[in-house]
């Protein structure tokens, strides 16, 4: 299978993904009597398999084939359905003519996760194409629609643009090293030719390819593929021995040929004067877009000096904050250290704080203690100062008992027993001193262990105990000068029975003494 002497626009296609193509396994949808799967072979495919709606097309393709390395089969073959991941790159010339979604669909079934898928469609708007394709398009997709049944499958979708380029190239014979290419678009309205496709390139995870390539073409080719033919040198003369039968063919050949070129060369007129006509239509608009664009480059300079004043400004504000709140983190830093600090006082303070109300609450039962040790006590005084004043009676009675024996002076046998009387009397008034000592020590003990605790506890129940402890300290004082006066009033007495003439015995004083 040799390569047609004709140009189409896949030919970019494999120019352009030859990164991808190389040493790969790539499945082309498109027509099998096409030339894109030598020009693939030629950029170092490892292998290319063609996929063609047309079977009458992939048998003729088929028959023709002479490289092991090209593979034919129609569309609607099911060994290609169920090679899922079989090939790294998938390459659809126009899929406006096929059915785009299967398309789509097979072809990322195809790739995998890790392969590639380049979809060329012709754009509909394009007026005037530098090549046409050899598998004309079903259905027109526009950008969109091209980009909408990519995109249902795919990722990550790139949108490109195949666009035309025809010019001169000028190059430096001398020049040292790789020259530097210069682009001048300045002959061409708006800076670029219209697109005469849309590519989209799909894959599972993102692949970028170059953003701007210039593919260049054989002159000679290009001009056979749009049927614009150079133009031949003039024929040599005839020799002098043909004949006038030679020379009226090679005039009548030379005169269709002549017809043939003043046909194509009134197209081109035509072209050119269509082409000189838009022209005319578009440069009004391209000065007006020309000044629009001039005025929104001024602006645009005038909006960027602002922002760039304003974001110095900020940027000085910004340090400055920064400055102020590096000062206010040191600030709160040390203040932070310091509430630490106070706060471990606090809990300190707090331990000993509630050792100290342990403690208190210790003594204050200690004290309620000492409280009902002091309330038996003065229970107990009572019942003393009780029998106290039933002796004071019964002494009142002694004494007026007395005086009238002493007045009377009755005889010795009745001041004897009487005597006695005393005695066991006097007995019992020392025995009632001694208790009254004891329970005036205990009381004095009381009192000073109450002034002891009067600093740790100054509650109203303190207050009451020390007023209690006071009477009784006064009641039991008032019993003693009581006691007194009632042991002087005994001796007094036991002094008068002796002086009315009882027996010489020993006092009841100095014998109870």
């Amino acid at each position: 299978m040799t390569e047609p002497s004709s140009l189409e626009p896949s030919i970019a296609l494999a120019a352009y993904a030859e990164p991808l193509a190389s040493n790969r396994r790539v499945l082309v949808f498109g027509n099998a009597l096409g030339p894109l799967s030598l020009q693939l072979l030629e950029r170092g495919a490892r292998s290319v398999h063609v996929s063609d709606p047309d079977p009458v097309r992939v048998s003729e393709a088929t028959a023709r084939n002479r490289s092991t390395q090209i593979a034919f089969s129609s569309l609607a073959d099911s060994d290609l359905a169920l090679r899922d991941g079989a090939f790294d790159l998938a390459l659809v010339d126009n899929l406006g003519a096929f059915n785009a979604v299967s398309v789509v669909r097979t072809a990322k079934r195809a790739v995998g996760s890790r392969g590639v898928a380049v979809f060329a469609s012709p754009n509909p708007e394009a007026a005037f194409p530098l090549l046409r394709s050899n598998n004309p398009a079903a259905t027109s997709l526009d950008y969109y629609a091209l980009y909408d049944a990519v995109a249902a499958e795919f990722e990550h979708v790139r949108m490109l643009g195949q666009t035309p380029f025809v010019g001169y190239a000028i190059a430096d014979f001398s020049a040292s090293g790789e020259p530097e290419p210069a682009l001048d678009t300045s002959f061409v309205p708006g800076g670029a030719e219209e697109p005469d496709s849309f590519i989209a390139l799909a894959s599972t995870n993102e692949v970028r390819l170059d953003e701007f390539a210039v593919i260049q073409l054989p002159t000679r080719r290009l001009l056979a593929s749009i049927g614009a033919a150079p133009v031949a040198p003039a024929p040599a003369p005839a020799p002098p021995a043909a004949s006038p039968r030679a020379n009226e063919g090679e005039l009548s050949r030379l005169n269709q040929w002549i017809k043939e070129l003043e046909s194509r060369a009134s197209t081109a007129d035509e072209r050119a004067d269509h082409a000189e006509t838009e022209l005319e239509e578009l440069r009004p608009q391209l000065e007006a877009e020309r000044q629009a664009k001039a005025g929104l480059k001024a602006q645009h300079d005038k909006e960027l000096s602002v922002l760039r004043a304003e974001a110095s400004k900020l940027q000085s504000e910004l340090s400055a904050k920064a400055q102020e709140s590096s000062a206010k983190s040191q600030d709160l830093s040390a203040k932070s250290s310091e509430l630490n600090a106070k706060s471990q006082e606090l809990s300190a303070s707090s331990s000993e704080l509630r050792a100290k109300s342990s403690e208190l609450s210790a003594k204050s039962n200690e004290l309620s203690a000492k409280s009902s040790e002091l309330s038996a006590k003065s229970s107990e005084l009572s019942a003393k100062s009780s029998e106290l004043s039933k002796l004071r009676g019964e002494l009142t009675a002694r004494d007026k008992q007395l005086a009238e024996l002493t007045e009377k002076a009755e005889g010795s046998a009745e001041l004897a027993e009487f005597e006695r009387q005393l005695v066991e009397r006097g007995g019992q008034v020392r025995k009632l001193e001694q208790d009254l000592r004891t329970a005036e020590r205990t009381g004095r003990e009381l009192v000073r262990e109450l002034e002891r605790r009067r600093s740790d506890q100054s509650t109203l129940a303190s207050a009451d105990l020390e007023r209690a402890l006071a009477e009784r300290e006064a009641d039991l004082q008032a019993a003693a000068w009581t006691i007194e006066s009632l042991s002087l009033r005994l001796e007094l007495a036991g002094k008068t029975a002796t002086d009315a003439g009882a027996p010489e015995t020993a006092p009841p004083n100095e014998e109870a003494r």
